[in-house]
């Protein structure tokens, strides 16, 4: 700085610390809007159909009945049990894992038999190779049977809903107090992960050595579960927030998540290019440009904020 003025220093660093923060302040506020702009019809729609799908899978195991049955629904979601915030954030996060599903599938629909939990089913570790089974198999039923969406609970919150449901069925007097409080016993004690496919794929990355991270990195390679899966071991986000986040429809957050893992350029515009239709027609030149901005070290300055203060 040669004879430049030390106050002059202090002021200028200063000034140029506050402008770092106010430009993360804004991008903050743009990523994870605090309006009191009500959602969308369609994605009140979404969200109410995913809530209705886990209360009918729930009636439907401790009933014992067929998918005409649905009991519960009504006195559920008039009451407003169905909104506390941990259900709605998981039917948020399913509505976002199908999108980014339904696009990434229109791009690597020829090449899914090169895809990582394919490719694994072969691996010389049997453990893993039997992981990668229970992966595939978990992902079928989870595209082809909605009604068993409350395996993908965690425990604590299915115990709520399950209790939830009981309660309006003993109104509804579908059942004596008996024969539901021991279905739902039941249903509590037999769950487990082995139709929950992110937390298959949570497994699937902990095993994994790193002749395979670059496979991981890139969701046409890995399949979208796997890519989540390593995002979340990277940046201890939690597998959903990170779903919320990259099918939210803006490209922003899915750019800081890959500079910071330094992907390159082109790849890192290709795997948008994969799940472009989640964010809508956005202009890849201004995408480029921007990603090129980027500096790897403030995107994971800026995730760990993330970390800290918005992970539901």
């Amino acid at each position: 700085m040669g004879s430049a003025n030390p106050d002059n220093c202090v002021a200028m660093a200063t000034g140029q610390v506050r402008a770092a923060q106010a430009l993360r302040d804004d991008l903050l506020a743009a990523l994870f809007p605090h309006s009191g702009s009500a959602p969308s019809e369609l994605l009140q729609s979404r969200v109410k159909l995913k809530l209705k799908s886990l209360t009918l899978g729930i009636e439907r195991a401790l009933l014992k009945s067929g998918p005409e049955q649905h009991q519960s629904w009504n006195m559920l979601s008039e009451s407003g049990l169905l909104r506390e915030g941990a259900l709605v954030d998981f039917a948020l996060s399913r509505i976002a894992e199908d999108k980014l599903q339904n696009a990434l599938q229109s791009v690597v629909k020829s090449s899914v038999l090169n895809q990582l939990p394919v490719v694994l089913l072969g691996h010389s570790n049997e453990r893993l190779a039997a992981i990668a089974r229970t992966l595939l198999h978990a992902e079928h039923v989870a595209a082809t049977d909605d009604a068993i969406l409350y395996h993908r609970l965690d425990s604590e919150l299915l115990h709520l809903l399950c209790w939830r449901v009981v309660a309006a069925l003993l109104e509804c007097q579908a059942a004596d107090a008996d024969t539901l409080s021991n279905a739902a016993n039941a249903l509590l004690a037999e769950h487990h992960n082995d139709l929950n496919p992110l937390a298959i794929a949570r497994k699937v990355v902990f095993f994994l050595g790193p002749e395979y991270r670059v496979s991981m990195r890139d969701p046409r390679s890995s399949g979208l579960l796997l890519f989540v899966a390593w995002m979340d071991r990277d940046y201890d986000l939690g597998c959903d927030f990170i779903l919320r986040l990259i099918g939210g429809g803006h490209v922003a957050p899915l750019l800081l998540l890959l500079k910071g893992q330094e992907t390159e350029t082109d790849t890192a515009l290709e795997i948008v290019i994969a799940l472009r239709s989640a964010f809508g027609n956005s202009d890849m030149p201004d995408i480029r440009d921007a990603y090129l901005a980027l500096d790897p070290i403030e995107a994971r300055v800026a995730i760990e904020t993330w970390r800290e203060n918005f992970r539901l």
